[in-house]
């Protein structure tokens, strides 16, 4: 098979459709029907390319391509987006979403793989020499409002039971003072090592926005900064954290990404209803 093309559909006949105009032109193409579960399915399958309905229910397409593009691990995809609908200033505003390409419904056959081919053989953008690293940016879904999962971060019954914690790490101390200068110290046993994450609260502006710094002295010096944005929707809300990280930083940018998604995957399994609550 050819390049990785992920179809993001509610409408079952579009997207076989699309998935088999892509077939036919030697392309792999994977089909999501619920766009709830587009971010993860992207990155299982780590596309070359994303197609993306912009109307679509539970979550709309605009959305998506926005915590898309504020995920590091899949910023750099490129996205084309698809709608039924072509209003004055439609184009403009799926653009500045963070889309690069754009087609309308219904679809021109050669159109659509005429763009397809265009984004796919485009570079993709490059952190360049000399600038600064960009922030470390994550996004992910919940279903259950903000405040319960703003209230994870600062409530130390809860973060002690995911936030920085490792399948075989042992939690030794979960401390938390929720308020602007207050600090945090969470310290887990690894092995024989026990490693403290440890900061300072610089905004509690429950349930959109909260600030802290973050030091881990066993594995670097100095301390990074931290924000979490949170925004209600129609189906619980999304939350998007991003950390700065020097041009010096001891791991990537990548690892980063990779280690807060697999946190906040913990977290969602402690918010699910019938999540471990112990």
């Amino acid at each position: 098979m050819g390049q990785k093309i992920l179809v993001v559909e509610d409408n079952e006949l579009n997207l076989k459709l699309f998935c088999d105009l892509l077939r036919a032109h030697r392309y792999e193409a994977e089909p999501v029907r619920d766009g709830r579960e587009a971010v993860a399915r992207a990155r299982a399958f780590a596309p070359d390319l994303i197609v993306m309905d912009i109307q679509m229910p539970h979550i709309s397409g605009l959305e998506l391509i926005e915590q898309l593009k504020a995920d590091a691990e899949l910023r750099r995809v490129p996205i084309m987006a698809v709608t039924a609908y072509a209003a004055k200033g439609d184009e403009e505003r799926i653009r500045e979403a963070g889309a690069e390409g754009y087609v309308s419904k219904p679809i021109s056959v050669v159109r659509f793989v005429e763009a397809v081919r265009a984004l796919l053989a485009a570079p993709r953008p490059e952190e360049k020499a000399g600038e600064p690293p960009e922030g470390v940016r994550v996004a992910r879904h919940f279903p259950v409002p903000a405040e319960t999962v703003f209230d994870a971060w600062i409530d130390p019954e809860t973060a002690g039971d995911w936030l920085f914690r490792t399948p075989d790490g042992e939690l030794v101390r979960c401390a938390v003072d929720p308020v602007v200068g207050g600090r945090y110290e969470i310290v887990e046993r690894r092995g024989e090592e026990e490693v403290l994450h440890t900061g300072t609260f610089e905004a509690i502006e429950r349930p959109e926005r909260l600030v802290f710094t973050l030091a881990v002295p066993l594995y670097a010096q100095g301390e990074e900064r931290v924000e979490i944005a949170i925004a209600a929707d129609d189906n619980g809300s999304t939350l998007t954290l991003t950390q700065s990280r020097p041009a010096d930083a001891p791991v990537g940018a990548e690892q980063i990404a990779h280690g807060w998604s697999t946190l906040l995957d913990a977290l969602a399994a402690r918010l699910e209803p019938n999540g471990d609550q112990s």
